[in-house]
């Protein structure tokens, strides 16, 4: 948890249990409000590492892996999921996610083109988990408990379809090694003048309070030392990515 950013109070419905999370109403708006939001996520945990306390529902979207590797990944406790398990997991349908529909803002000239992708996308999948803080780890090491919602999808529509969709805006957004360039994204999240940019931060519903920008570069790089959208000019830290370089965290 960054001790500069508030720290949530837990939700009711993160003390599910794996019957309880089978047979439940999915709780799409609680998972949404104050959640952070990170496209082109891979099972990168460190959002989580340092997050989580202050966030609490996390939403990962990555449209290049199977579900199987993902749910291995996050069973084994890689990087920021070190010392939780899941305790409850569930599919989520796509009509779940977005009950009431959208309408997706299409690319603009210069947004780059969607079909540059199609090679690396998997067939899609949605998997709710909640996740508890394992025996021998203290309060120090995060909070009891935080939810993980996956989605395999498109960063630029996942995002309108669950924040424009339903009407709300998440509390964090993460552009952390996006796949810029030969990583088989087909937009740069991190220019403020395209698509996923204009998606954010022209959300009818508001704004992130927080942005997570970063990415692996030699730690006197100061490629990463300032915002990549300049609406966010407070810094509020720097951490070190657990595979080198590092990520800042900035506020409005």
């Amino acid at each position: 948890m960054i001790a500069e950013l508030p720290r949530i109070k837990p939700p009711e419905w993160l003390n599910m249990n794996q019957e309880e999370i089978q047979n439940v109403e999915f709780p799409l708006r609680e998972l949404l409000k104050d959640s952070l939001y990170y496209p082109a996520s891979g099972t990168d945990g460190d959002p989580v590492k340092y997050l989580a306390g202050n966030v609490l529902s996390f939403i990962y979207v990555d449209y290049g892996l199977e579900r199987n590797d993902v749910l291995d990944s996050l069973k084994h406790g890689q990087h920021g999921f070190r010392g939780y398990a899941p305790v409850a997991l569930r599919g989520v349908n796509m009509e779940e996610l977005c009950p009431d529909g959208w309408t997706p803002e299409l690319p603009r000239p210069g947004d780059g083109n969607p079909e540059r992708g199609r090679g690396f996308i998997k067939p899609p999948f949605a998997v709710w988990s909640i996740f508890q803080r394992m025996d021998g780890f203290s309060d120090e090491h995060g909070p009891e408990r935080f939810s993980l919602l996956y989605i395999c999808g498109d960063g630029v529509a996942t995002f309108q379809a669950l924040y424009h969709g339903n009407h709300c805006v998440p509390h964090a957004v993460a552009v952390i090694n996006p796949g810029t360039g030969f990583g088989g994204n087909w937009t740069d999240f991190s220019d403020r003048a395209l698509i996923f940019a204009r998606s954010v931060l022209g959300n009818p519903n508001g704004n992130p309070e927080i942005l997570l920008y970063g990415g692996i570069c030699p730690e006197d790089d100061p490629f990463y030392r300032e915002p990549c959208w300049p609406d966010y000019p407070e810094p509020v830290a720097c951490v070190p990515k657990y595979d080198g370089g590092y990520i800042g965290v900035w506020s409005r």
